[in-house]
């Protein structure tokens, strides 16, 4: 998949009394995680509903594979974009089975097809087959329902995947599982991913890139290491708390950072879970062993971090 292009895209409302989206034009790079970014009413889920046309654009255009979307019929664009919401929505009258596989029936898939690709994702989302294939998704826990949404949305293995604050509903412990999920899952799949939330810790632990989003203004777009580092301004200092940089590597996911595995692994490392931050990788790196070993929760080498990583932030094309 291309990248995904806005030029100048505005959404009106109150009958051009205002703007929920105004002037905002960026480039998404392909296989990137880019989380909008900002406070209630900044325009973040408009702009997301637009790229599936759940909402049309006033003016402008978004484009992708260098095709504009409005060349493409709505049903056709949406069934190669996968959508994960908070609501969930899944069909209550559904087994989990039948609910992961919604959108390969809707495309005509083999049943054989269908049942294996929903075993796939229920062993990718962690949801034991055996459990959970013929539950209701009143029989299942809220993060177990998100995870099923989750499946859902990447069962017909979309171009691209937007999610819209999936998250918001679930308690702290949970809503963290979830984060490191994603993480995962996006350096298995590798996909475009547009995420919509408001919540800065977040955003930071699972962005490539920021979109900051103020009163339907695009405020800044980088890689999240350089916004904290250089903010455009008053708004976004305040936003992320960019005085405390400490804390805020408390909230970057390691994985934002290392690298490729080096041909030879020196001797002398340190051995650094997945699932931890910056700063804790960073708490390691800083005694003898200046260089670690970044390892799956299964123990298998799966990338490397240096103190020049930690300083200098992901390079481009880097999870």
């Amino acid at each position: 998949m291309n990248e995904i292009i806005f030029n100048h895209v505005y959404k009106e409302y109150d009958g051009g009394s205002g703007w929920a989206v105004e002037d905002v034009s960026l480039r998404v790079p392909a296989r990137s995680l880019v989380v909008f970014l900002g406070p209630s009413g900044c325009g973040k889920t408009t702009l997301l509903k637009m790229v599936n046309r759940l909402v049309e654009p006033t003016r402008g255009e978004i484009l992708m594979d260098g095709m504009d979307i409005r060349e493409q019929k709505p049903t056709d664009l949406r069934r190669r974009i996968g959508y994960s919401i908070q609501q969930v929505g899944l069909m209550p009258h559904m087994t989990v089975e039948r609910n992961i596989g919604l959108v390969p029936r809707m495309l005509d898939w083999p049943g054989v097809r269908i049942r294996k690709r929903v075993l796939e994702l229920m062993a990718l989302m962690n949801l034991d087959p055996d459990v959970y294939l013929d539950r209701y998704p009143a029989q299942l826990s809220g993060g177990q329902q998100q995870r099923v949404g989750i499946a859902r949305a990447l069962a017909a293995d979309p171009e691209l995947l937007l999610m819209d604050e999936p998250f918001g509903a679930l308690d702290a412990i949970t809503r963290l599982e979830l984060q490191n999920e994603i993480c995962r899952l996006q350096t298995k799949l590798n996909k475009t991913v547009l995420f919509v939330t408001h919540d800065v810790d977040e955003a930071l632990r699972l962005a490539d890139y920021l979109v900051v989003l103020q009163e339907g203004r695009l405020i800044q777009f980088d890689r999240p290491i350089r916004i904290l580092q250089e903010p455009r301004n008053d708004f976004v200092c305040k936003l992320l708390n960019t005085d405390d940089r400490i804390r805020q590597l408390g909230l970057l996911a390691v994985t934002r950072v290392m690298m490729s595995l080096p041909e030879e692994i020196p001797e002398e490392h340190e051995v650094v879970d997945h699932r931890a931050t910056v700063r804790e990788a960073l708490s390691l790196l800083l005694g003898p062993k200046n260089c670690g070993l970044v390892v799956s929760r299964e123990g298998k080498a799966v990338g490397w971090v240096t103190l020049e990583a930690v300083r200098s932030g992901p390079n481009e094309g880097e999870a």
